[in-house]
């Protein structure tokens, strides 16, 4: 028996002793980020590993995935599935199965199997399944039945994913980093949050070496590679490791060594040969040798030389050649201020360089180097630093204080997905040699409020790009983000913010397309505006280089100078990486702050974006299904901002809420927690009809309902109607889509306050069509030149139709008093796409601005007011997005309540509860914050006050008695006692009879209404703004007596009114009566005397005669007979001997009245008998 056979023989015997334990195969590795920005490899995989002592066979196994909270199952699809070979994984031994990727990176080590599975970066679920098809769950939305486990093999859930083994997932991934099993994939304890840890991708496949758990395997040894520069004089050691993939046997394990030229050749004294021996002792898994290296100052490539490994004994060689890789420093080298040059583009772009420069930070995929101070060239406008791009961790020699030798090709860099972003110069496919170390870092450039400004330009710190920078103060303006798990309603940081440097105004989105994107595809607008994209924004990124995550606030300050680090640009920001802990100073920020609270004598609304707000019933509708925890700790915060921050508004528009129930379920928790808190009861009562979002979200109504008097509600709910659900978008190619996704919700209401105001209103919640994709020039269908153009064409139409809805409704009433408000994912000024808030308010922007066509029409008339612009400009905003203060929800009003004299104050105002404030405030339950992304808008409707006004009305008729055919004459007074206006008086009248004629004269200012007669009665109205305290109103009402009054008494009743609390309104009606008798007196003719006129003294006897229009004289006269008389004589009406308009009394019967010019109508006569007469003559005539 030979030694290498003896010493195999112990190894060979523990396997054989195995035989009959069960292999098990893992999920070793799981990388998501592979292709993208900054990705150290090009695919996406995930590594197998056989953890048990036998081979295992995948044949009938595959992989599949799911998404980390989503509906779609485990291998839905063929891009969710990989059917793995029919192969053998040996004990010990990986299998690498590439999947989906990018342009970034570099290749894996060649793959063992491949799929098209394209896994999240940060977040998801993978099985092992003993199935070629699919499962057809998610542990999710769709939980796995028994038999459905039974066939996963392995489960890794990683980042938020709501499946997992054990007490919680993987840690969430990033572009950089892997999800990696413990013990080279030995590690098993069902449990994913304790096996598996976040560390740099390094995939293994079959020709890695085995790693048999436990021991008892093959005994493996590999000789690693090595680099360094070759120094300029001397020696310089450069060290091979050879290893054991498990500790040596009893035995130990020896081999023989020696060097072999490569490029680098012993004759050319680049290195000096070596050969020997080596031996590991029982236990050593790991040796040193060492080769030196010849230092010289000649200017050559890099240039490499091997280590080979022979004659080994007791174990089996695994990598028997190791490679030194020679980096010459002897080079011509550029400074980094040559390399950057003064413009945006190196002058050396893609051009081989060489340089050296002292590292400052290390990020996952590269370096920053930085020339050391005293260096530079004393030229602003040359940039003294640059990134180092290695793709994958940089190695060891690029520490940070380390001076380095760095030799690669320049690059501009810019994302392929965004062309349009600025370039970054970077020096790529580097090779680096650390040339001294301990060095201080290069002083930074002291950033100012000249520096970055807000008109400076997109790329004014271009010349600091690469640099280390830094502030006395910086302040925050967009909060720190995160990755929200919805299943779970909980948040993690991910470190990202924006600051500008204290004293710079805060950034807000402003008019235009963002520079420098082009006019979308097919626009041939000429005047689009631009918006500058607010240079004086900077984004931190705390967790880059290494200092801990920052949560921080909008508002919180950046303090003496922490905020220092490497300028880099990416994703169009210049971006600072902070180098250590921040000290902050959050006093006056980072605390919540309620909207603006209502007065007695306001009607509030309110709009809010509950953010995808579900419950945990699975619908089917690609929402998340809430945890019961996670639904209770949303509901807890959304009441307490309701009730403590809204300060629990009349009515509340909601979006984002996937159904009624759950919004009930919201309405009764506000109720209950405010009665619980000792707060009157709101009575809130939800209001939802389901649109046709394909995400699940609506928009609904929470309405205050709670009694303000006995049997009067807060707010009085007429109707609840959708609007719009049939409406269609027409695409060019003639097909149709739903254009209301979410259609709007029409609430027509009265609001009653307890002192019997009443402001009757409507309001129309509305959520828009999001702006994404909305500068897209691809993804074009249904006859659309791109997906862009279909995002505009809809937005403008949902526009279109939301101004036509409020035009009609003006149109049909225009005292109606309308409220649009809600998320219309628009700003309050012109994007540069769609004027979508111009088109709705009828204030649109000119065709020539927008790069949709024909949207210049006005659609509203009269416009609507959009309160946003009513706010302080600093108070602009209820959503920050890209780092970017801006308003995506709006409250508007109609002319009809501009102008209406009950309101006499609009005000608008946020609750700073969730904009401002970083992603991990979600996590907290006690607060309101971060229920959502936006912020609520509240209204204040301020109506006139409650004022007191004691109103008195009082009625006279002018005559007791009138015969058929005289005119009645009424009159009212209406009479204000005070203290305070009335306001909106109005005076009714009716009369128990049917007086076609009936005549009203009212004071200045008030307004009559027509008379309605019928059914035997007789009715008007009069009505006035305002009765001033001590003020009258005195009103005449004239009519013909009519025949069908004969005989009885017309009685008129006026009443007043005021919506004025009135204390008395027991004097608020009056009454007064004239009777109707037929007419008593004979009728005389023109010229015709009536004879024999006889009578006892006192008595008396009534003649009457009509005189046309135009008469010149009336002449009356009596004569002849006995006796004494005396004549008198009223037009319309019937004289007396103590009322009348003319009389003649003369002894005897010779009396005379005569008229000139006597008024067309009635005259009535009398002979009156003072003493006894007899047959006397009485004659009227009219001169014409």
């Amino acid at each position: 028996m030979n030694e290498t056979v003896r010493r195999l023989l112990p190894a060979l015997l523990l396997a054989f002793a195995a035989t009959g334990a069960q292999a098990q195969v893992v999920v070793s590795q799981v990388y998501g980020g592979g292709g993208n920005a900054g990705a150290p490899y090009q695919a996406d995989y995930v590594e197998l590993f056989n953890a048990g002592a036998q081979p295992a066979s995948l044949a009938g196994k595959s992989l599949q995935y799911a998404s980390a909270t989503g509906n779609g199952h485990f291998g839905a699809g063929a891009n969710q599935i990989v059917v793995l070979p029919s192969v053998d994984i040996p004990a010990g031994g990986y299998f690498l199965v590439a999947l989906a990727g990018g342009a970034n990176g570099d290749p894996l080590p060649a793959p063992d199997a491949s799929g098209t599975i394209n896994m999240s970066g940060s977040a998801g679920k993978v099985v092992l399944a003993d199935t070629a098809t699919g499962l057809g769950c998610n542990g999710g939305s769709t939980p796995c039945t028994p038999a459905q486990q039974a066939l996963i093999l392995d489960l890794v859930g990683f980042g938020g994913a709501n499946f997992f083994e054990g007490s919680g997932p993987a840690p969430a991934l990033g572009n950089a980093l892997a999800a990696v099993r413990a013990g080279g994939g030995c590690t098993d304890s069902d449990d994913n949050a304790a096996d598996f840890s976040a560390a740099a991708p390094a995939p293994r496949n079959t020709a890695s070496v085995p790693n048999v758990c436990g021991g008892g395997g093959a005994l493996y040894m590999s000789i690693g590679d090595t680099r360094g520069a070759e120094g300029d004089s001397g020696t310089t050691p450069f060290f091979f490791t050879v290893s054991l993939n498990q500790p040596a046997g009893p035995d130990g394990v020896d081999f023989a060594y020696a060097t072999a030229d490569g490029s680098a050749t012993v004759a050319d004294q680049d290195y000096i040969a070596k050969s020997g021996t080596g031996r590991f002792a029982p236990g050593q898994r790991e040796l040193t040798i060492h080769v030196d290296v010849v230092g010289d100052q000649a200017v050559e490539p890099d240039e490499d030389f091997h280590v080979d490994l022979a004659d080994v004994e007791g174990a089996l060689v695994a990598k028997a050649r190791g490679t030194g890789l020679i980096v010459n420093d002897d080079v011509l080298t550029l400074p980094i201020h040559q390399i950057q040059g003064p413009g945006a583009r190196s002058p050396v772009e893609n051009q081989p360089v060489a340089t050296t420069g002292i590292v400052t930070g290390r990020k996952s995929n590269g370096f920053f180097i930085q020339t050391p101070d005293g260096e530079d060239d004393g030229d602003p406008m040359t940039s003294e630093g640059v990134f180092v791009f290695t793709g994958s961790v940089p190695p060891a020699d690029a520490a940070v204080g380390n001076k380095v030798l760095v030799q690669g090709t320049v690059i501009e860099y810019v994302p392929a997905a965004d062309p349009h972003q600025l370039p970054l110069t970077e020096i790529t496919d580097a090779s680096v040699v650390a040339l001294s170390s301990g060095h201080a870092l290069p002083a930074p450039v002291v950033l100012t409020v000249d520096l970055p400004r807000a008109d400076g330009g997109l790329d004014q710190l271009e010349p600091l790009e690469g640099m280390r920078v830094t502030a006395p103060s910086f302040t925050v303006v967009a909060p720190t983000g995160g990755n929200v798990d919805e299943r779970a309603a909980t948040a993690t940081g991910n470190g990202r913010f924006a600051v500008v440097v204290t004293g710079t105004p805060r950034p807000f989105r402003e008019p235009g397309i963002q520079v420098p994107d082009p006019d979308p595809l097919g626009s041939s607008a000429p005047a689009i505006p631009r918006w500058d994209f607010n240079p004086e924004t900077i984004v931190v990124n705390s967790t880059t280089i290494g200092a801990p995550t920052a949560d921080l606030a909008a508002g919180c300050r950046i303090v003496g100078g922490s905020l220092t680090g490497p300028l880099d640009y990416t994703f169009r920001r210049y971006t600072i990486y902070p180098e250590s802990a921040l000290d902050t100073d959050c006093s006056g920020a980072g605390e919540v702050r309620p909207a603006a609270p209502p007065g007695p004598d306001h009607v509030s609304l309110a709009t809010y974006n509950l953010q995808r707000f579900f419950d945990t019933v699975n619908d089917g509708n690609s929402g998340p299904t809430l945890t019961a925890a996670a639904l209770e700790r949303r509901l807890v915060k959304a009441s307490i901002g309701i009730r403590a921050f809204l300060h629990m508004p009349d009515v509340v528009g909601v979006t984002e809420v996937e159904n009624l129930g759950v919004l009930q379920q919201l309405a009764a928790r506000i109720n209950a927690d405010a009665v619980a808190a000792g707060q009157p009861d709101p009575g809130y009562v939800a209001y939802l009809q389901e649109g046709f979002d394909v995400g699940g979200i609506d928009v609904g109504f929470l309405v205050r309902t709670g009694a303000v008097a006995p049997g009067i509600a807060r707010i009085e709910v007429r109707s609840v109607v959708q609007q719009g659900a049939d409406a269609v978008l027409v695409n060019p190619n003639g097909s149709t889509s739903v254009l209301n996704d979410r259609p709007p919700l029409v609430l027509d209401a009265v609001a009653h306050f307890a002192d019997g105001r009443r402001f009757p209103f409507t309001a129309i919640v509305v959520h828009q069509r999001s702006l994404s994709g909305i500068e897209a020039d691809d993804g074009g269908s249904n006859g659309w030149i791109s997906g862009g153009a279909r995002v505009r064409a809809k937005r403008q139409r949902q526009a279109e139709f939301l101004a036509s809805l409020i035009d009609d409704m003006q149109r049909a009433d225009a005292s109606r008093h309308i409220v649009v408000l809600g998320d219309f994912n628009a700003f309050e000024f012109n994007d540069g796409y769609v004027d979508a808030m111009g088109t709705t308010t009828g204030l649109p922007s000119p065709d020539a601005q927008t790069a949709i066509d024909s949207d210049g029409a006005v659609l509203v008339a009269p416009s609507l007011l959009n309160m946003t612009l009513e706010a302080a400009e600093d108070e602009r905003y209820s959503f920050v997005f890209d780092y970017q203060a801006q308003s995506l929800d709006h409250v508007l009003l109609n002319q009809a309540v501009i102008d209406s004299p009950m309101v006499v104050g609009l005000d608008v105002s946020h609750a700073r509860i969730n904009a401002d404030f970083p992603e991990t405030a979600r996590n907290d339950a006690t607060t309101p914050t971060r229920l959502s992304d936006h912020d609520p808008t509240v209204l204040l409707l301020r109506l006139q006050p409650a004022t007191v006004a004691d109103l008195g009305i009082e009625a006279e008729a002018a005559n007791a008695e009138v015969v058929e055919g005289a005119p009645l004459a009424f009159s009212a007074v209406l009479r204000n006692a005070g203290p305070d206006a009335a306001q909106f008086p109005g005076v009714g009248a009716v009369f128990d009879g049917e007086l076609a004629d009936l005549a009203v004269t009212a004071p200045a200012g008030w307004d009559c209404e027509a008379p309605v007669v019928g059914d035997g009665t007789t009715t008007l109205s009069c009505n006035h703004e305002a009765l001033a305290a001590a003020g009258e109103a005195a009103f005449a009402l004239s009519a013909t007596a009519p025949a069908s009054a004969v005989g009885r008494t017309l009685v008129l009743t006026v009443a007043a009114t005021a919506q004025t609390h009135d204390p008395d309104e027991g004097d608020n009606s009056a009454t007064a009566a004239t009777a109707v008798i037929a007419d008593p007196a004979l009728p005389l003719t023109d010229g015709v005397p009536v004879q024999g006129v006889s009578g006892a003294a006192g008595t008396s006897q009534l003649f009457r005669i009509d005189v046309p229009e135009g008469a010149r004289t009336l002449r009356v006269l009596t004569s002849g007979g006995s006796g004494d008389v005396s004549l008198y004589a009223s037009h319309a009406a019937m004289p007396t001997p103590d009322d009348f308009d003319l009389r003649s009394r003369r002894p005897g019967n010779n009396e005379l009245i005569q008229v000139a010019a006597p008024a067309a109508g009635r005259w009535y006569l009398r002979v009156v008998g003072e003493r006894a007469f007899e047959r006397v003559s009485v004659r009227a005539s009219i001169a014409r």
